[in-house]
């Protein structure tokens, strides 16, 4: 990095919004976990939440942040979460390319987002929340611990990280190798970058790194015998 050409950032000296924003444009690409959910009242919702990591193996978790609505609101996929205790990550592929926005729309809780975006909703197994038909892949959680974070009642501040443990997982066979095992580039997921840009997954933007084991790299590295 040049020196000279430098520019930072204090967080103490920007709102939310701009803190959040600069995390957004740097801290890329994120995985987009599609979440479906169904409210007390029977709506249904889905929301694209990209603020969304794996956690651990054994019990099977991941973890999904969820913020405010701009109204200072809580959202919908929470409020809908915390009442049944699950919900359904459908990962975010081809064939949601052209409707993330639309079910990213801060729309009035009584909108059934399926036919918002035209998907179709299908029973789950283990939890009450619908998956969507169309989605490759499909990770059935039950709410398993939340975690309040941020600012409390600030819009870009409060935030709860909600830890769903996987109880079942259901994909598509087209997504599998000769072997059986996922391949990533037949899953073709989408990520996000910063603002409204995302990022598909495709042949010649992929490439392959060997995992050496130190043995193997220890027996190997004849660097300590060259001449400086």
């Amino acid at each position: 990095m040049d020196p000279e050409r430098t520019v930072t950032f204090d967080p103490a000296e920007h709102p939310p919004m701009e803190r959040q924003f600069m995390l957004s444009q740097l801290v890329v690409p994120r995985p987009i976990a599609m979440v479906s959910t169904r409210s007390p009242d029977g709506v249904a919702n889905i929301a694209p939440m990209s603020y969304y990591l794996p956690i651990t193996g054994d019990p099977m978790l991941l973890g999904i942040t969820m913020g405010l609505r701009e109204s200072g609101e809580l959202k919908d996929t929470y409020n809908n979460a915390m009442a049944s205790g699950d919900f359904v990550v459908n990962v975010t592929t081809e064939v949601f390319r052209d409707g993330i926005e639309t079910v990213a729309m801060e729309a009035p809780s009584e909108v059934d987002e399926y036919q918002l975006a035209g998907w179709a909703a299908v029973p789950s197994t283990k939890v009450t929340s619908p998956g969507i038909g169309e989605a490759l892949a499909r990770l059935e959680c039950k709410v398993r611990k939340v975690v309040d974070l941020g600012t409390p009642d600030l819009v870009f501040g409060e935030v709860h990280l909600v830890i769903g443990e996987v109880v079942w997982v259901v994909y598509d066979e087209s997504i599998c190798d000769e072997k059986g095992r996922i391949d990533p580039l037949r899953l073709g997921a989408i990520g996000r970058l910063g603002l409204r840009t995302f990022l598909r997954t495709v042949d010649d933007g992929a490439y392959f790194l060997p995992r050496i084991g130190w043995s193997e790299f220890a027996a190997n590295d004849n660097t300590n015998d060259k001449e400086t």
